[in-house]
């Protein structure tokens, strides 16, 4: 049990904050304000609508500031750990490598939706799996790159 739990300790995470918002025109630029004010980048972005709302989930650069500029203009904010892979541009598409390995493991993947920024020049694939500790270890042994929440970052422009 000790290794388990040392495991998901030392496994790199991405920190995603979910919320609802009406579906209505503006909403999300609205709710994207509050993050600008405190320099909070959005790094990957999905939206799943149904027809009174939206459920918005969001990677950002600063997770805890982001969720408390979020919680402060009255969205109920949800936090969640997925697993970031960096993908390489090789001969054999990464996510293919990566849903291969899951598949092979029997690791179900509830959704997964790209990010915006790249990591060392990388195109990051973000997942929401029912094993974390075990979905690492695949995509360690496929030779492939995990993300940490720390990697995320822009590029500033002088």
């Amino acid at each position: 049990m000790a290794e388990i739990a040392r495991d998901r300790a030392d496994d790199p995470r991405l920190k995603q904050l979910s919320f609802f918002l009406p579906n209505r025109l503006g909403a999300l630029f609205r709710a994207t304000q509050h993050l600008e004010k405190q320099h909070v980048r959005i790094c990957g972005l999905s939206l799943l609508d149904a027809t009174d709302h939206v459920v918005v989930r969001m990677i950002v650069n600063r997770p805890a500031v982001a969720k408390a500029q979020l919680e402060e203009a009255g969205y109920p904010v949800y936090e969640a750990d997925l697993l970031g892979v960096a993908l390489p541009s090789a001969e054999e598409f990464g996510i293919r490598k990566v849903l291969s390995g899951l598949l092979g493991a029997e690791i179900n993947i509830a959704y997964a939706y790209a990010l915006i920024v790249q990591v060392d020049g990388h195109p990051v694939l973000a997942l929401k799996v029912d094993d974390m500790g075990m979905a690492a270890r695949v995509v360690r042994s496929a030779k492939l790159d995990l993300v940490d929440q720390d990697q995320l970052g822009w590029e500033e422009r002088g």
